[in-house]
């Protein structure tokens, strides 16, 4: 009763007064990313005049988003300069990540900061409207009846349309043409954005994690995810904004993927198929197959030779992202944020034997930043992209 009397009061799906306006997005920005900064500061970075700057600040500073205070750095001559500070916590959002029967969900305050988390599983048998409302119901449950977040992210698996609101095709659910944004929306009364779920992730890491300007998150789990975030700026390919590096050919042998093609990457190296490759082996149970095979590679050498087909295939997968689109680094996550220092290093150098000289020099590979969090904070990332620090002017 009371989450749904909560829910009732934030039925909106536009952002309300300050958020809407021109240039807060701009302000928000800076603050963000540099700091407290006084009014004459952000005017100087932003080339917007003293006027725009105070015009554009008053009503952030009303509704708490931004709060005044003593600016940084000691002791000044004449007239002390008032600082702006961004109050993160106010413009919280939810994030929610949705995988195969299970999903996650949080509040992320505006620094990318998990406030509250709450896991659980779904139904993935159901339709795919029903299966979108019953997570949104339960993220009301167990979220919103204590907090109060700006707008909702969803990141989803498969093909997200580039408009936010439609998974247009996930294989491994089962989904088709299904309406997040919309489902969402009504069933939380908030802005909703959704997004594929690795592109999300980066987006995270170029946000609030590694900073890095270009960077690829390649998340191996179910399938093999590829996000891209190149000179600072969401990278969305095609018609669809997909890039599917799962689906690059590495190899003429093995089972024949979801997507009706053989030797792909995600055939031969996401967990399913690492999982059935494994089976037969007494003994090697356990939930990432990767740790497994390095715990049994060093007795048993067909194993050892799995592990390296595993390595060497991910590093083509790999390597071709680099040579084509020239990130500094690649955030590998999902059962390769479970792997051995010693295992990276292997993939680490692997991949820069197939990577274009000038673009191995630079090249750094590194787990994610929110480990298994990633998802729900790139989620929350999406939202806060659009809804928070959107620059419009």
């Amino acid at each position: 009763m009371a989450a749904t009397a909560a829910r009732n009061r934030r039925r909106r799906v536009e952002l309300p007064g300050p958020l809407s306006g021109r240039h807060d997005g701009l302000v928000l920005t800076l603050l963000r990313d540099r700091g407290p900064l006084s009014r004459s500061e952000i005017a100087e970075i932003s080339g917007l005049s003293p006027t725009t700057v105070t015009k554009a600040v008053a009503p952030l500073v009303t509704a708490g988003y931004v709060e005044e205070g003593a600016a940084p750095g000691g002791a000044r001559i004449g007239r002390p300069a008032v600082a702006l500070h961004l109050r993160s916590e106010t413009l919280a959002v939810c994030g929610i990540q949705i995988g195969v029967g299970t999903a996650q969900a949080a509040i992320v305050d505006g620094l990318g900061r998990v406030v509250e988390q709450t896991v659980f599983t779904f139904d993935d048998g159901l339709p795919q409207d029903e299966a979108l409302r019953s997570i949104a119901r339960r993220v009301d449950e167990d979220l919103l009846g204590a907090h109060d977040p700006v707008a909702v992210g969803v990141a989803a698996p498969g093909v997200v349309e580039p408009d936010g609101r439609t998974n247009s095709l996930s294989l491994n659910l089962g989904w088709s043409d299904a309406p997040v944004a919309d489902i969402v929306e009504a069933e939380l009364g908030l802005p909703v954005i959704a997004e594929h779920n690795v592109s999300a992730m980066a987006l995270a890491e170029s946000r609030f994690g590694a900073r890095a300007s270009s960077l690829a998150f390649v998340y191996v789990k179910t399938g093999v995810g590829l996000g891209l975030v190149l000179r600072g700026e969401p990278f969305l390919g095609g018609r669809h904004g997909v890039s599917e590096l799962g689906h690059v050919h590495v190899s003429d042998t093995g089972e024949p993927c979801t997507c009706g093609s053989t030797g792909c990457l995600e055939a031969v190296v996401a967990e399913p198929a690492l999982t059935r490759a494994l089976a037969a082996i007494p003994g090697s149970e356990g939930e990432n197959p990767l740790r497994r095979m390095e715990e049994h590679a060093p007795q048993d050498p067909a194993v050892a030779e799995l592990l390296r087909r595993t390595v060497d295939d991910l590093s083509i997968g790999l390597a071709a992202a680099v040579n084509l689109l020239g990130p500094e680094l690649v955030v590998v996550g999902g059962i390769l944020d479970g792997a051995s220092d010693e295992l990276l290093e292997r993939l680490d150098l692997a991949t820069r034997a197939r990577v274009f000289p000038l673009l191995r020099e630079t090249l750094l590979l590194a787990r994610p930043t929110f480990g298994s969090a990633s998802g729900v904070v790139g989620a929350a990332a999406v939202a806060l992209e659009r809804f928070v620090y959107s620059v419009r002017g």
